[in-house]
């Protein structure tokens, strides 16, 4: 037994760590010093009691498995320990099982947290009951004086003298323990709840007749209404005979108490913001309503719900609008499953069917109470089109939408996990399929969500393995058909697959979200890149390019990137140009707008890439502090030398230039195409025409040997054919 001192910090807080596993205790302890605490170990409960006598720490955590003496004795112990009937006790346990929360319970815990634990929100968790902790053991406290101060004043204290049968109450206030004749032994009953005043008068006869002590907790309801809980302590008084000569009792008013009790119940089982049952409640259904449908050859759904684009309604309003938008989509389920017949309750095994908030935007209907599939499909279409409703805030109208996954019991797995799992992936498809929908689970959809695994593992592989290598198309100028910069793009070199495509990686790696390592990744490349031709004299009076995709860029994030990596690789602003679809600026507009002028202050150019698809609106173009504007390929490549097309990018040119923005024409592939574009003068050229993407040596010999040069007697010349 390894033994322990430590002279906390009057400022931080001691938390003592007993476990029988040193890694677990090894893990607790760097989050929980990192967090600021300071931090005693225990491998047994035997050295948890001792450390805790020699120095009482402010929370405990306690796993239950240990050899010797287990968790739930180790923690009854504590109790009955000096200093430790106050103390926070967290019990620490990878069962979720009822019986296990109620045996941690009975024992005197304060709260559990399941294996694994969330080492993210652990800091925030251990906040909250070092705060639940100190209220509650003020609120002891305080009891103890309250007791000790009725001891000495007879306040809430009565007698009942057995042979006389006399009765008296000492106490300031006797209406608050629901008694108005401090004389009369039948007013103590008077105000108690019918269901329990029998029973209640009873228990104490009994404890008379036996000669034992009572304690009795029962509720009692004023003339206002209140409802209020006492606690009713005896015991019976002997003569000097031996007989018994009178009852003498205490009563106390323990409302607030039952009350935190009853809240540190609730937060097990409920889910603290929407008040919907939580992932042990949950569990604990399932285990009491599946063996009840295979008894009966029944079928039981999981339908998993996800809210679509809720991240952005976080981080363009706020978690606090987040939360509300949370609270009304459950207020939402539970309106049309009372519609269905399948009702949310308080007490679980009053229904067959059950909700649930598994974390985050994350919900899970659990219902045993269906006809057929088809109730389920109707049940999980009225469910999209309900949360679809618009929710109005402060003048904001949020939309919102949810994706639904089906799975069923027995037809997919009897296994809760794996239902949940099927039901999730089924979600996933939904939201391939154009989200605000629902899917029941298919065998084939296993296989396509294996794929989705595999390229996401890939896709960090590549990161780290270096597989990534940037391309390089050029840019060129109208008037003098010379080089003006160079659009940096992607390949994935896959050491099994050989050259991947970008089509068939960068929108899993948006979707994903493995998007944004991916742009830091290219920012870098590039920019050291460029940095290394201008000092080479091969990149005067050129641009690179580079486009950043992806869904909630944090463009404050994103800024400070930039300037870090320029100021790294020594590359002057004006040699970079940031490429932004209209999509991505609308996501975040007012950080868009505000990174972009920092970026357009430094020398940095932006351009607004694919004008003309997604959100399209020529607002955009005055709203935003753009240098440069692309023109998508597809405008390109409908150019039939004259017509509606024609006419159109005509017309995109001009307003363009009224805005001083410059204007290049991507993919241009044919001499007419280029003889048209330059008929409305536009800028700059990019294309197959010229140069198909090429690798960074090829590209760096093209600059040595002043290829990049378009004469006016050759400008349909290509660069390169390959």
């Amino acid at each position: 037994m390894t033994r322990q001192t430590i002279i906390p910090d009057e400022h931080r807080p001691l938390i003592m760590v007993v476990d029988d596993d040193f890694s677990a205790r090894l893990q607790l302890r760097f989050t929980l010093e990192n967090a600021g605490y300071e931090v005693v170990e225990a491998a047994s409960g035997e050295e948890a009691l001792s450390l805790f006598v020699q120095q009482p720490p402010a929370l405990l955590f306690l796993d239950i498995i240990m050899p010797d003496i287990d968790g739930f004795e180790t923690c009854r112990r504590l109790r009955q320990t000096v200093g430790g009937e106050h103390t926070p006790i967290v019990m620490v346990t990878g069962l979720e099982d009822a019986n296990t929360i109620t045996s941690a319970f009975d024992a005197g815990a304060t709260d559990f947290i399941s294996k694994p634990i969330n080492m993210l929100v652990l800091g925030y968790r251990v906040r909250y009951w070092l705060r639940s902790g100190s209220i509650l053991n003020d609120l002891k406290i305080s009891q103890q004086r309250v007791f000790k101060a009725q001891e000495i004043a007879r306040l809430g204290h009565w007698e009942l003298h057995l042979d006389s049968g006399k009765f008296h109450i000492s106490a300031q206030t006797p209406e608050q323990f629901g008694i108005d004749d401090v004389d009369s032994y039948d007013s103590l009953f008077h105000q108690i709840s019918p269901s329990e005043r029998h029973q209640v008068r009873q228990l104490i006869t009994e404890a008379q007749r036996d000669g034992k002590s009572f304690s009795l907790n029962y509720r009692i309801v004023l003339p206002d209404g209140q409802e209020r809980i006492i606690c009713n302590q005896g015991e019976v008084a002997l003569d000097r005979k031996g007989q018994p000569a009178m009852i003498v009792g205490v009563v106390q008013d323990i409302t607030e108490l039952k009350q935190a009790e009853d809240q540190i119940r609730y937060l097990a089982f409920y889910d603290n913001l929407t008040g919907l049952a939580n992932r042990t409640l949950f569990r604990e259904h399932w285990a009491t309503i599946q063996p009840q449908a295979a008894r009966s050859g029944k079928k039981v759904a999981v339908l998993f719900i996800d809210l679509d684009h809720f991240k952005r309604i976080n981080d363009t309003l706020g978690h606090p609008v987040g939360d509300k938008v949370l609270i009304t989509v459950a207020e939402r389920l539970k309106t049309v499953l009372r519609q269905s017949d399948i009702v949310s309750r308080a007490r679980a095994e009053q229904t067959s069917s059950m909700i649930s908030r598994l974390g985050g935007d994350e919900f899970t209907v659990l219902s045993a109470n269906f006809s057929s599939l088809d109730h389920i499909a109707n049940l999980a279409e009225r469910i999209t089109q309900n949360i679809e409703q618009p929710i109005f805030w402060n003048d904001q109208t949020i939309a919102l939408s949810a994706s639904v996954g089906i799975s069923v019991y027995p037809d997919d797995s009897d296994d809760l996990d794996i239902l949940l799992k099927n039901a999730d992936t089924a979600m996933y498809e939904a939201k391939e399929q154009g989200r605000n929908n629902y899917k029941f689970f298919q065998r084939q959809m296993n296989d396509a969500a294996k794929a989705r695994f595999r390229l996401a593992n890939s896709l960090r592989r590549a990161l780290q393995n270096n597989e990534f290598e940037l391309y390089y198309q050029p840019q060129f100028c109208h008037k003098n058909k010379r080089l003006t910069g160079v659009e940096a793009l992607i390949r994935w070199h896959d050491p099994e697959q050989g050259l991947v495509p970008p089509v068939q990686f960068l929108p899993f790696a948006e979707e994903s979200g493995l998007i944004h390592s991916i742009n830091d990744w290219v920012i870098v490349q590039a920019c050291q890149q460029a940095s290394a031709w201008v000092k080479a004299g091969l990149f005067d009076g050129c641009r690179m390019a580079i486009n950043i995709s992806g869904q909630n860029v944090n463009f404050k994030k994103l800024s400070k990137r930039i300037m870090d990596v320029l100021a790294q690789t020594e590359l002057a602003p004006q040699y970079l140009e940031i490429e932004l679809t209209e999509r991505v600026m609308m996501e975040n507009t007012q950080e868009a707008i505000d990174a972009l002028k920092q970026f357009k202050e430094m020398g940095v150019a932006i351009a607004i890439d694919d004008f003309g698809t997604g959100y399209s609106a020529l607002s955009h173009l005055q709203l935003f502090p753009l240098t440069t504007l692309k023109i998508d390929k597809s405008f390109v490549q409908n150019i039939s030398g004259q017509g509606n097309a024609v006419s159109l990018l005509n017309s995109i040119v001009g307003i363009a230039k009224s805005f001083n923005l410059k204007v290049i024409a991507e993919g241009v592939e044919t001499p007419e195409q280029l003889q048209v574009l330059d008929t409305i003068k536009c800028d700059e050229f990019q294309g197959y025409l010229f140069s198909r993407p090429i690798p960074k040596e090829q590209f760096e010999q093209s600059l040595r040997s002043g290829n990049f040069c378009l004469k006016p007697d050759c400008q349909t010349k290509k660069l390169m054919d390959s």
